[in-house]
């Protein structure tokens, strides 16, 4: 389930990279970049804060979905990418504007794919109407079984009912995709996309979904764990951030826009750049190579011939 999701965002990704002008080979390899070093950051993350947990780190390059930390794996593939997209003279914002609406992607097949599995399930509710349960030998029923053995009847087969977070979260991250791809209609700047969707992200999985997951974190202050926390410091920062670039976009606009078909890149905005020109050049007009002289060169030929007619007239 993980390589379909990982597939659905490149897909994603890719068709957006085109209608934003951007080179699709090299888009390609940012986001397998990212991913990998992402998976890798997300599993080390985990294993670091289980230090004590020697079987744990004998799996370095093990993936599990409910061994994995996600936020330092984001943050990891966020850079590894930003870093080669850097490199090739690509915008790092145009770049995470069109990686943003594919990762929403990403969320939804991811959590469906825990739902599946099991994993990242919900704090126990047995008087939800919508509660569901999970199998025996799922993660939700042994750890019922290990730390609820006075609620969970001898011999069950599923565990007892708990919030179906993973129904949450797939709702959630279809909400993010929604606000995504709204922003990608409404942008003004480049980066918007990825700080909004940033955002929306945000709010849904830590300042929702969270408070329905059996592994949340404790209270740290007031009813917020340090995730929850952490979570709308980010949000505060990326609104601030959001804020600067949209004073900076009304003071130069054209700079902030690289998707209507600007030099995205000094080196490899060529065809960008040509198809610019051609649409600034207005219906009915075209561009002409010019000759030595910045003159054009039909109409040096013509100036040439006609010298040497009025030359042999003198004759």
């Amino acid at each position: 389930m993980l390589a379909l999701a990982l597939l659905l965002g490149w897909s994603v990704m890719q068709s957006l990279g085109r209608r934003d002008h951007l080179p699709p080979g090299r888009m390609s390899t940012a986001y397998v970049l990212g991913a990998g070093f992402g998976l890798f950051g997300a599993r080390l993350g985990w294993i670091l804060s289980r230090p004590n947990d020697q079987a744990a780190q004998a799996e370095l390059v093990a993936i599990h979905g409910d061994e994995l930390a996600p936020f330092l794996g984001l943050m990891m593939g966020a850079v590894v990418s930003g870093l080669y997209l850097a490199r090739r003279r690509i915008p790092i914002a145009a770049g995470y504007d069109v990686a943003a609406p594919a990762l929403a992607a990403v969320a939804i097949v991811e959590r469906l794919g825990a739902l599946l599995a099991g994993t990242g399930y919900g704090r126990v509710a047995p008087e939800l109407p919508w509660a569901i349960q999970f199998p025996a030998g799922s993660p939700a029923f042994l750890d019922h079984q290990r730390n609820l053995e006075g609620l969970l009847p001898v011999g069950a087969e599923h565990s007892l009912p708990v919030h179906p977070t993973q129904i949450y979260g797939m709702l959630l991250a279809g909400v993010t995709l929604a606000v995504a791809l709204w922003l990608r209609k409404h942008r003004s700047f480049s980066g918007q996309v990825v700080l909004g969707t940033g955002i929306a992200h945000l709010v849904g999985r830590a300042l929702i979904e969270d408070w329905f997951r059996a592994d949340a974190g404790p209270a740290m202050a007031g009813p917020l764990s340090s995730g929850q926390l952490s979570a709308v410091v980010l949000i505060v920062a990326l609104g601030v951030v959001m804020w600067a670039r949209a004073r900076l976009s009304a003071r130069s606009p054209a700079a902030y826009r690289p998707w209507e078909g600007g030099r995205w890149s000094p080196r490899d905005g060529s065809a960008a750049g040509s198809s610019a020109a051609s649409s600034s050049a207005g219906p009915g007009k075209s561009t002409v190579k010019t000759a030595g002289g910045g003159k054009p060169a039909a109409k040096a030929k013509h100036k040439g011939k006609g010298g040497k007619h009025k030359r042999r007239k003198k004759r």
